[in-house]
């Protein structure tokens, strides 16, 4: 052993002296070719330890080729798949020394740490997992494919989340233009982006971006049910129902808007025939879009199964309360539709909750500017007909009389162009 010892040194110190003639010869081919052979020697002869330590030192040579480089390194990602932890660990921890900091070897650099990181995912070091991966901003390297680089952020977004560090979870999302993840192609890694996001949105009780997210992995599976097949961690669903279910209720549960009645409609006009095999939803969502009361208590509803009131998934019982505040809020804008004034006794009555609980909620609408009226507490009242401003008065006389106008001068127009024709 030592006899092979002495002669894989004195081979490896004939190698160094050519290529180091070939180098100061400016021979390109002649360094290459007595590169490789170091690197093969080192890998027949399964003397890793030396190699490590040859791959550093050798790209640190003055006048070193960049294309000797880039074939050293090229041919240890190689063999870096035939080696045990240990080994591989060392090895790329060369590697990672040999490319920092240079454009032509940024690929390379990313696949290692992505190697490491992976590594240390498995064996639970999250914490140092994602400050290595942070350090990488692969965004800006324009040589790697896109998928790759897609594959490379989606990635860290999953580390931040394991670390439950939604700050830069947040921050690395927006690395991906949404724009350029619409390439039918790579539709699978835009159902795992917006699964994060849905993660993200979720934790920040975000209803309306979160029901946004599960609006684009909808659209993805509405395209190509194969895509139901994508594996995403955190036991997250790819099932079109289920993603369907929380489509619709995540958009029911945001705070009112005409957009909110939109996308609602929307959803019953798109997926009309996947609602017929959910009716308990469709019921739903039909009965937020009509102008009648409905029951404000949730369990009424048969939605208990949506998998967002999973007692598994956080902030549940939150969603429960939001989910039975909106339709509180749904009946107390139909009673503004029908009514004037109205007893609150009759409100509590008709939609069976407290008085306490009715004034609480008609005070947070009418902060949130959903709801204009008054509560008269002395007489009961709920006045949903307020007096109006000198200011208001005058905006909307100044706003008739300029409707009036137009269609004066329009009318005068059609007259004109009548008489043109007969003339």
């Amino acid at each position: 052993m030592i006899i092979e010892e002495n002669e894989f040194d004195k081979q490896i110190e004939d190698l160094l002296n050519k290529e180091k003639t070939a180098r100061l010869a400016n021979n390109l081919v002649e360094t290459l070719k007595v590169t490789k052979q170091i690197a093969k020697l080192c890998f027949d002869t399964k003397q890793y330890s030396k190699f490590n330590e040859l791959i550093v030192a050798l790209s640190k040579k003055r006048g070193q080729p960049k294309k000797a480089q880039i074939e050293l390194v090229q041919m240890a990602m190689i063999e870096l798949k035939t080696l045990p932890i240990n080994q591989k660990l060392e090895m790329i921890d060369a590697i990672m020394k040999v490319c920092e900091k240079k454009i032509y070897l940024e690929v390379e650099y990313a696949r290692c740490v992505l190697m490491l990181t992976q590594y240390k995912e498995d064996d639970n070091q999250i914490a140092d997992a994602a400050k290595i991966l942070q350090e990488v901003q692969v965004e800006t390297y324009g040589s790697m494919d896109k998928r790759e680089k897609l594959e490379f952020i989606l990635y860290q977004m999953k580390i931040m989340i394991k670390k439950l560090d939604y700050v830069r979870l947040f921050i690395i999302s927006k690395k991906i233009e949404p724009k350029n993840i619409e390439d039918d192609n790579i539709a699978d890694l835009k159902i795992i982006y917006y699964s994060f996001l849905v993660i993200y949105y979720r934790h920040e009780n975000n209803y309306k971006e979160t029901a946004h997210a599960y609006s684009k992995i909808l659209e993805s599976l509405h395209k190509n049910r194969q895509l139901e097949a994508t594996k995403v961690d955190f036991n997250f669903r790819i099932d079109y129902n289920t993603i369907l279910e929380n489509y619709a209720m995540y958009t029911i549960l945001s705070q009112y808007s005409e957009e909110k009645q939109k996308q609602l409609q929307s959803i019953v006009s798109t997926y009309k025939y996947a609602l017929e095999a959910l009716p308990n939803m469709n019921q739903l969502i039909q009965a937020f879009l009509g102008t009648e009361l409905i029951s404000t208590s949730p369990q009424s509803h048969n939605v208990q199964a949506v998998e967002i009131f999973d007692e598994n998934i956080e902030n549940n019982q939150q969603r429960f309360v939001d989910f039975r505040r909106q339709l509180i809020h749904h009946n107390l804008r139909i009673f503004q539709i029908y009514y004037d004034s109205i007893y609150l006794n009759r409100i509590t009555e008709l939609i069976e909750i407290s008085t306490q609980e009715l004034e609480e909620e008609i005070c947070l609408m009418m902060d949130q500017k959903l709801l204009k009226c008054k509560i008269d507490r002395i007489q009961g009242i709920v006045d949903y007909q307020l007096k109006k401003n000198e200011n208001d008065v005058l905006q909307e006389w100044g706003d008739n009389v300029n409707k009036v106008l137009n269609l004066i001068d329009l009318t005068s127009n059609l007259i004109k162009r009548e008489e043109e024709l007969f003339l």
